[in-house]
């Protein structure tokens, strides 16, 4: 059996039996692909002709196929098969690069895109990035969207010089093409009904629920498409909106790129557990360039800030003993200042005495 570079090797050297004669000439490249928290997959790159556009065929999971027992060849047609359906699609985004350059046909396309920060510090470097504490945002045209998922560029550095536009101007037009995509804030308990019973939950985003009527307080933010639906969070307005809706502060839980999930600060919740809940589905349920974080948020419901909520906890904690010691200090300070304008009275009272009695006794 061939172990994981053997087999990419085997794939390369022996795909092209399985193409078409206008692949023959392809120049036929492997190369890691670093996804989302620090993920890395290896991919084959197969041109046809003189394609600008090249789609990638990933290999990893097809080793584990070929590990459970697939056989190799079987296998390398796979690869072949993929390729030739992905023509179609590299076709019609190469007739549309020009359009790429023109950042009016592009700016409607724009989505963004939310990491960890800590996480992503390689992934980030050539990108366009903007910082959200904890998060980072980078950016990304969608040169289509369906219900198969995404097709899309990153928004680099030097593509922007190349449109000649700023951060800013990016950030923006992109998070107003999110909210074109619609902004949905659903009860999660409708969620779960909805996949069993069928039927469409209701977005409650402007609403003003009243929650002693809510049996299990848990809503779930993401757009309609249900991809990459996190990155709504970072928009003020929205939290300002989803504060209003529950008419309290809130928790947010990063539960994966495409959706956060939101839970009233009703007092039952306590932060290190809501921490541990995170990493426990983390490790457990989410695929690893699914993750958004490990990080629970807390936000304000009057002002939309939001923070991490432990590093919030313990800003209160040291504010409360600072206040204390305030206090403290300030009844001890009066006191003793008290006690020194007693002394200061009766050491002025001492000289007058003694004077009076000496001028008497003269």
């Amino acid at each position: 059996m061939m172990n994981r570079k053997e087999f990419y090797e085997y794939v390369k050297d022996n795909v092209k039996e399985y193409l078409p004669e206008s692949y023959k000439d392809a120049e036929i490249k492997l190369q890691e692909v670093e996804k989302n928290n620090g993920l890395k997959l290896t991919g084959i790159t197969i041109p046809n002709g003189n394609q600008r556009i090249v789609p990638t065929v990933y290999l990893d999971s097809l080793y584990q196929e070929y590990i459970n027992g697939k056989d190799v060849d079987t296998c390398v047609g796979d690869v072949a098969d993929m390729r030739i359906e992905a023509q179609g699609k590299a076709e019609f985004f190469d007739m549309g690069v020009p359009d790429i350059l023109d950042y009016e046909k592009m700016k409607d396309k724009l989505q963004v895109r939310i990491c960890d920060k800590e996480w992503n510090t390689d992934r980030l470097a050539d990108k366009v990035v903007t910082e959200h504490g904890d998060f980072a945002a980078y950016y990304a045209v969608n040169l289509e969207e369906n219900g198969e998922g995404i097709s899309s560029i990153p928004v680099t550095v030097s593509l922007m010089n190349e449109w000649g536009v700023s951060v800013e101007q990016i950030q923006a037009d992109a998070m107003m093409a999110d909210k074109n995509r619609g902004v949905q804030l659903v009860d999660m308990t409708q969620i779960v009904e909805s996949m069993i019973f069928g039927g469409t939950p209701k977005n409650l985003l402007n609403e003003k629920l009243d929650m002693e009527t809510v049996e299990n307080p848990m809503f779930c933010l993401t757009n309609e498409s249900k991809m990459n639906g996190a990155s709504l969070l970072l928009q003020e307005d929205i939290r300002k909106q989803i504060g209003e809706c529950l008419g309290s502060d809130y928790f947010v839980i990063p539960s994966s790129v495409h959706e956060v999930l939101i839970l009233p600060d009703n007092g039952i919740f306590q932060v290190p557990e809501l921490n541990a809940m995170v990493q426990e589905v983390n490790e457990t349920q989410v695929e690893r360039q699914e993750q958004l974080s490990d990080k629970v948020q807390f936000c304000d419901k009057k002002t939309a800030v939001m923070e991490n909520a432990e590093r919030r906890e313990a800003r209160l904690e040291k504010e409360k003993a600072a206040e204390k010691a305030e206090v403290k200090g300030g009844i001890h300070g009066r006191l003793e200042k008290a006690k020194a304008e007693i002394k200061a009275k009766e050491a002025d009272k001492v000289p007058k005495n003694k004077s009076k009695d000496l001028a008497a006794a003269l």
